[in-house]
This record gives C-alpha cells, sequence and structure tokens, in this order.
C-alpha cells in the first residue's frame, strides 16, 4: 500500500502543481498584465476517442509593440471573428496570454479549477495511503 501511494501521489501531485502553477500565472496576466483587444481568429474541432467532438479556439492579438501573436485556449461558447479582451504581461506575451476575464471569458478558470479539484483529490488519497501503510 505504500508503493500504491508513493506512486499516486507523485503522479497526481506533479500534475495538481503544474495545474496550479498554470492558473496562477494566468492570473497573474488577469491581476496585472496589459489587456488589448483580441479576436477568435479559428474555431476547429478534433475528434475524441470516445467519438466525441474537442473544440479548439486559437485567439490573435497585437501587443502594445506591435508584435501579432496567436495563441491557443479552451473555452466555451466563443464564436469565430468574435472580439474578445487579451490580458498578458509583457516579458513574455506569448507564454503568459489569456481571454480569462471581464471582457473574455470566465470557462478557462473553472476548467482549470475543476483539474486542480479533481488531481488535488487523488493526491489526498495517495497521502492517506502513504499514511495508512506508516501506522502499521
Amino acid at each position: 500500500m505504500l508503493w500504491t501511494g508513493l506512486l499516486i501521489l507523485a503522479a497526481f501531485g506533479t500534475f495538481c502543481g503544474f495545474l496550479t502553477w498554470r492558473l496562477v500565472s494566468r492570473l497573474r496576466s488577469v491581476v496585472s498584465g496589459t489587456a488589448v483587444e483580441g479576436r477568435c481568429v479559428r474555431r476547429y474541432s478534433t475528434e475524441s476517442s470516445d467519438g466525441g467532438s474537442n473544440w479548439h479556439h486559437v485567439y490573435g492579438f497585437t501587443t502594445l509593440e506591435g508584435q501579432y501573436i496567436e495563441f491557443e485556449e479552451d473555452t466555451l461558447l466563443m464564436a469565430q471573428g468574435q472580439a474578445v479582451t487579451v490580458r498578458y504581461r509583457p516579458g513574455n506575451p506569448a507564454r503568459s496570454a489569456t481571454v480569462m476575464g471581464r471582457g473574455g471569458a470566465w470557462s478557462p478558470l473553472f476548467g482549470q479549477l475543476f483539474g486542480i479539484a479533481v488531481t488535488g483529490s487523488f493526491t489526498l488519497l495517495g497521502v492517506l495511503f502513504v499514511w495508512l501503510s506508516s501506522d502499521g
């Protein structure tokens, strides 16, 4: 049971940490980033392994320095061509850009929080397994 707990803890703890880091990075862009107008330039779907469709949204914006950047972010109910507010941090606009927040979409926030809740639950399960195996 110890090894199972450690394996669960390592796998899900790492993924939970990554998702949390990504969310914090996006929230930093929302709170203290530069806001510019962007647009949903492409919306396309791919087929998932269970036969369903996954929608992808690509956004484009021009930084205050004049650099055009496109990035992909999961959102719900965004039409191609729709104007959105993009927020980014000037040090690395391509990696910090998000449409999360007012004038954009809140669904990326909820998707991130759901992922953190699921992986965090499994991480706690791994901690419980490790704790129970060390009790004996």
